[in-house]
């Protein structure tokens, strides 16, 4: 704890020290407590006094340093004591800085202000709680000061308290030097103007609303109470300008007397009236004013005065033209909507919350209640329970603005429990500037009936164009009856529906039924001859009879019998006729009670036998139809069987001449004209006699052979018997094969501009084949790759060794025999796939292949070819992508030497 002595210790601790002759720590103490306080000393009488008590000590003269002690003393204490005071009790804040801007000391005031504690304040910087908006300004002041350009400064700033809250204060800041004119610290002086900056935003905000509100404002002053004439404009507004129709500037006639601004108001009794508020201090209602003709004004005005200090009076002024105008056109309307709501024939409700407001007396008479009664009772208590809590939610959503739909229909329940319909229309209105609504209803009840019974009435006719359709859909007679009694119960709800057939013969039996479990079956009930007259005595004409109850009848012994026998109550029967003659009665039973039949119920029932008779008539002349038709189809599939052999017969004629002419047109025309080149050729060369070299003679023998192998071809193919393709086999190597048919059809190839490329090497083992055929093979391929696609074709020839049928996807038939996979593969427009699977059949041009030329006889000659030397033959092509054809052979197992 730190030790803290007074004066008056000091001065007890130096008598003390005296008696025990210790003028050293008198003057040790002294001298102590001089220099601790030094910074609080500034008079002369302060600067004098430590030397002299300095030098009484040190010549021994201890009395006069105790005098000298003890008035310093005395007078530091009274000036500390009279600043001490000062600085606790002051309203504003104090505190001493350093030149650092650290706060040295603080009172309690400025602690206040700032909601810090001394101790807290003690160790902060007036940097921390000043606004960051005033730092800048404050700290370059401050910085001035301290380098001596100036003694204070004072500037109004936002201090941050401890809890966030700005405060507004008005700061003076002066510099304390020492004697020697070096700063020393600063005194600070805060002055809360929270208040008053709130005050100057008030006032500024206010003049400006004055400025910017429609209300016109003008202040009069009076300056002498007895003299009227010394009234004095101070304050008049823009609003009041446009009111009162003033184009003079504002400022040209503020401050101006009344007599020279408005001189016509000195007659009148506004300026005795604005004295007396003046007077009175009382707020006074001047009521309205009218410029211009009263009976047309061209602007109406409210005026109120009301006393300001300083013997002024404030006059408002508010421009209520339109709304006058609004007022009068709104008491007319509601003139006229009152002439209207209370001589129309619908209901008017207006309805404010959840009560009704006003009601027309139409609405009295729908619902059947009092004005007084409706008014007292929510508006959705009309509304039938059904409909209630829509129309109490579409109310005040309505009232509240939201978007509900504006019409619909509703029922309503009258005061004597009646249940009406109503067309409702709603609205929104303002009522006593408050939101309301506003509905208007139509008494649609007999539209709804009338609407009721036609929908009634078009429900049975689309029931009965049902029912008859159900009945008639079927041709069979058991099939209808049976519909018609099912539907005919199902319609009427009634416990029984039967048929009764009258025999031509004279019996009667019941062949159809319907009935409710709980009942007795009549299903195959039959009368006699005499009972069944009796039934068609009753039912001699078309109309329907109908018992609501058989008690009220008169009984027969067949009805006796019928209704005990079948429990029946009431019942109805319509006959059945057919041709004209009574083919049977439909019977309608109601068990359970007596019953009033309807008249539409009457009608129905005899429309459905009327509908019955119909599909009756459909169903014997669908039967005999049915034997016609029979009869019918037996001739046309006779007929359509010869007819059939006769085509066959022609299609097959037709076929055989096709192929007769397209092998002579197209496939034997290619040898013949090979043939006739080299012919030609001989005859060009002019010589009498003609020397034929044997190449040229064997490429003509090679022209008939082929043409004769076509022929032979051709006849195989249409003969009922055909013999095995004979073959001269012996082996051979594939490439020479090749280099044959290639030199064959070196001409056609460079006409055609074919590039052929051969990729078949001569390192295969050969095959045992017959030569000239297998050559026809790679012949025909290419001469099919050059007639069937454009000019410039690329045609790779190509063949593979497989040891065996598992090595690849295409198989021989010998499994696991060793065999060569040849393929002629082209770059030509490729065919379509219903092309590739009848591409080696033979077939005609024209038939089902038109786009193809030829008769396919060389390609079904390859395929000859190739099955005849234990191969197959096949193709794969896409359109666009060229043809690969590929054929297998069985390897030879014969020795050959190699060339």
């Amino acid at each position: 704890m730190k030790l803290q002595l007074t004066a008056q210790s000091w001065l007890t601790l130096g008598a003390i020290a005296s008696v025990c002759g210790g003028s050293a720590i008198i003057s040790s103490a002294a001298t102590a407590y001089l220099i601790t306080h030094s910074h609080l000393t500034h008079s002369p009488y302060d600067r004098w006094l430590l030397p002299t008590l300095l030098l009484a000590l040190v010549l021994g003269s201890l009395a006069v340093a105790v005098w000298l002690l003890h008035t310093f003393i005395l007078k530091y204490k009274l000036d500390e004591e009279k600043f001490r005071h000062i600085f606790a009790g002051a309203a504003i804040g104090i505190g001493l800085d350093s030149l650092d801007g650290t706060i040295v000391e603080s009172n309690p005031a400025l602690q206040t202000m700032l909601g810090y504690t001394r101790e807290e304040l003690a160790q902060m910087r007036f940097a921390e709680f000043t606004h960051p908006d005033d730092l800048a300004v404050d700290t370059e002041l401050f910085s001035e000061m301290i380098a001596g350009n100036r003694d204070s400064y004072q500037i109004d700033k936002r201090h941050i308290r401890k809890d966030g809250e700005l405060r507004w204060v008005r700061l003076t800041n002066s510099l304390v030097r020492y004697s020697n004119g070096d700063p020393k610290y600063t005194i600070a002086v805060a002055e809360d103007i929270t208040q008053l900056k709130q005050a100057q935003e008030s006032v500024t905000l206010y003049g400006d609303i004055v400025q910017r509100m429609q209300l016109g404002i003008l202040v009069w002053q009076l300056q002498d109470l007895d003299d009227l004439t010394s009234f004095r404009l101070i304050e008049c507004n823009p609003a009041a300008c446009d009111i009162l129709q003033v184009t003079v500037e504002r400022q040209a006639f503020i401050g101006q007397n009344m007599a020279t601004i408005f001189p016509e108001l000195l007659d009148t009794a506004f300026p005795k009236l604005y004295a007396e508020v003046i007077r009175s201090g009382q707020v006074r209602d001047l009521g309205e004013m009218w410029f211009g003709d009263r009976s047309n004004p061209t602007r109406i005005c409210t005026s109120k005065a009301f006393p300001l200090p300083n013997q002024c009076v404030g006059l408002i002024f508010e421009d209520i033209t339109e709304r006058k105008q609004a007022e009068t056109a709104l008491q007319q309307s509601e003139a006229r909507f009152r002439v209207v709501a209370e001589t129309a024939s619908c209901a008017f409700l207006i309805y404010q919350g959840n009560h009704l407001r006003y009601v027309n007396p139409a609405t009295e008479q729908i619902t059947g209640y009092s004005y007084e009664e409706l008014l007292q009772m929510p508006f959705w208590e009309l509304a039938h329970p059904d409909y209630r809590d829509l129309v109490r939610q579409r109310g005040l959503a309505r009232q509240r603005g939201e978007s509900v739909p504006r019409r619909y229909e509703i029922k309503i329940v009258t005061k004597n429990g009646e249940e009406r319909w109503v067309d409702v229309t709603g609205g929104t209105a303002c009522l006593n500037g408050q939101p309301a609504a506003l509905a208007t209803a139509y008494d649609i009840t007999e539209r709804k009936q009338a609407e009721a019974q036609l929908q009634l009435a078009a429900n049975r006719d689309r029931l009965m164009a049902e029912i008859a359709l159900r009945i008639r859909s079927s041709l069979n007679l058991e099939e209808i009856l049976q519909t018609t009694v099912a539907e005919v119960r199902q319609f009427l709800k009634a416990d029984r529906v039967f048929v009764a057939y009258l025999d031509p013969e004279g019996g009667c039996r019941t062949i159809a039924e319907s009935v409710d479990p709980q009942w007795k079956s009549m299903l195959g009930w039959e009368v006699d001859g005499r009972s069944a007259t009796i039934i068609r005595e009753l039912f001699t004409s078309d109309a329907v009879l109908a018992v609501n109850d058989i008690r009220e009848i008169a009984q027969t012994p067949l009805l006796q019998e019928h209704y005990q026998r079948c429990q029946v109550k009431a019942g109805m029967g319509v006959p059945i006729l057919l041709n004209g003659d009574l083919f049977g009665v439909l019977i309608v039973n109601q068990c359970s009670a007596p019953r009033r039949w309807q008249p539409f119920e009457v009608e129905l029932l005899k429309r459905l036998g009327t509908q019955v008779e119909i599909a009756i008539q459909q169903g014997q002349l669908y039967q005999q139809l049915r034997a016609m038709a029979t009869n019918l189809e037996c001739q046309v599939e006779e007929r359509t069987l010869e007819l059939q052999q006769r085509m066959q017969e022609l299609q097959n004629l037709n076929q055989v001449k096709d192929v007769l002419l397209h092998a002579v047109t197209h496939d034997l025309r290619t040898p013949v004209q090979g043939m006739l080149m080299v012919l030609n050729h001989l005859r060009d060369k002019g010589d009498e006699m003609i020397s034929m070299p044997r190449s040229m003679l064997d490429r003509m023998i090679e022209s008939s052979d082929r043409q004769l192998t076509l022929l032979n071809s051709l006849m195989e193919n249409h003969t009922d018997t055909k013999p095995p393709l004979p073959c001269s086999y012996q082996p051979v190597y594939l490439h020479h094969l090749v280099e044959n048919a290639l030199a064959a059809l070196a001409g056609k190839l460079t006409k055609n501009c074919s590039t052929v490329i051969n990729q078949i090497s001569t390192a295969l083992p050969p095959v045992t084949v017959d030569p000239t055929k297998l050559q026809q093979v790679f012949e025909q391929l290419l001469l099919n790759a050059m007639q069937h696609n454009p000019p410039g074709r690329t045609v790779i020839l190509n063949a593979i060794e497989i040891k065996s049928a598992q090595d690849t996807n295409h198989r021989c038939n010998r499994r696991n025999t060793p065999f060569l996979y040849c393929t002629v593969e082209d770059d030509g427009e490729g065919l379509q796939p219903d092309q590739c699977d009848r591409l080696f059949q033979l077939y005609v041009r024209g038939l089902d292949n038109r786009h193809l030329t030829g008769i396919g006889l060389g390609l079904h000659r390859c395929q000859q070819i190739i099955s005849a030397h234990g191969g197959k033959i096949g193709v794969h092509s896409q359109p666009g992508r060229g043809s690969q054809f590929w054929f297998t052979l069985p390897l030879s197992r014969l020795p050959l030497d190699r060339p």
